[in-house]
């Protein structure tokens, strides 16, 4: 991933914080595919805190494109603005946020504040204790009650506590 990264890295009109956005975006989608997101977001998806999780999968999806926004140079895709007009609009914008001061502290706070979030997302999917059950499972007890489930993410059967696997 990391020599991807810089593959891309050294084309013209692509900034070198390709890497942190790769590498990031790559952690997710690994966490996406396994099993044991998947198990969470079917306890999730019947529960009325579903559309929390509909509103963290929004937030990181117009981060993640954000964020493109401030790797790409605006020269590098003027091509693809000038072939197809709905693209111009957002090629205009594009190219206005990136020459003006505010336009990139602003892409700068959008990338930081998705880094900083996938982060968080990262350690707290690496932090909880939800458990895929398997075959050895077969027949026992599916789990142990917490004690202490005033707390959102045992709500949500995302306990923290790493004690009760």
């Amino acid at each position: 991933l990391h020599s991807l990264a810089e593959h891309y890295s050294v084309l013209e009109g692509i900034g070198r914080e390709i890497g942190v956005l790769m590498i990031m975006t790559a952690s997710l989608m690994s966490i996406s595919v396994s099993q044991r997101f998947h198990r969470g977001v079917q306890m999730i998806w019947h529960t009325p805190h579903r559309w929390h999780y509909l509103k963290l999968f929004v937030l990181i999806a117009i981060l993640t494109y954000m964020a493109s926004l401030r790797v790409f140079v605006p020269a590098r895709w003027a091509g693809a603005a000038a072939q197809w007009p709905f693209l111009a609009s957002l090629h205009e914008v594009h190219s206005r946020l990136y020459s003006s001061v505010i336009g990139t502290v602003a892409l700068n706070t959008i990338s930081w504040l998705y880094v900083v979030t996938t982060s968080g997302l990262v350690f707290c999917f690496w932090k909880t204790s939800l458990r895929v059950p398997t075959v050895a499972d077969a027949g026992h007890a599916q789990g142990v009650k917490k004690s202490h489930s005033k707390c959102g993410l045992c709500q949500l059967g995302l306990c923290l506590d790493n004690t009760g696997m």
